[in-house]
């Protein structure tokens, strides 16, 4: 019986992500605000790690998102609770106002710090962000983007007030 509870807990915590399912960056909690459904082609959890992983087109769903991601892995505390997650591989995220797609996506709730790789690109309704690496800082409410070797970040603003008379 506490297998199937255990079981059942690591995939209601699994995508408590903070940079995608709607961080409270007022009162900085990265807690899930409603139930997750996640399909993938192979779930595994291996209970000596404290480690989920789910491989194969996974699919996680929310009221407020929608997060699909080639593989990811959960790391789980001692008490259970979700540590970090990694995301690799055709990382894309959608809500209501917010779509992003990378190559790469890290969380760690413990440092509540979400580092994207790879090729980012983040919209939120007509604004633009594009670089190689975004560091989400949600204690501090900061974001740091690099570059890269190639590339230079490129941001694209347009001020709430434009267009208002």
């Amino acid at each position: 019986m506490y297998y199937n509870h255990k079981y059942f807990i690591i995939l209601i915590l699994i995508l408590s992500a903070p940079f995608f399912m709607g961080a409270d960056t007022k009162n900085k909690t990265i807690k899930p605000t409603s139930p997750v459904k996640i399909q993938a082609n192979e779930m595994r959890y291996y209970g000596t790690e404290r480690k989920s992983t789910f491989h194969g087109n996974v699919v996680a769903v929310s009221d407020n998102y929608t997060l699909t991601s080639d593989d990811i892995v959960v790391f789980l505390n001692k008490d259970m609770d979700v540590s970090k997650i990694q995301c690799t591989g055709n990382v894309n995220f959608k809500s209501d106002d917010i779509v992003s797609i990378s190559k790469r996506a890290d969380l760690d709730h413990n440092k509540k710090v979400a580092v994207i790789t790879g090729d980012v690109k983040v919209w939120q309704g007509e604004n633009y962000l594009e670089g190689e690496k975004v560091f989400i800082y949600y204690e501090e409410e900061r974001i740091v983007v690099d570059k890269g070797t190639e590339k230079r970040v490129t941001i694209i603003f347009k001020p709430e007030n434009e267009g208002k008379k």
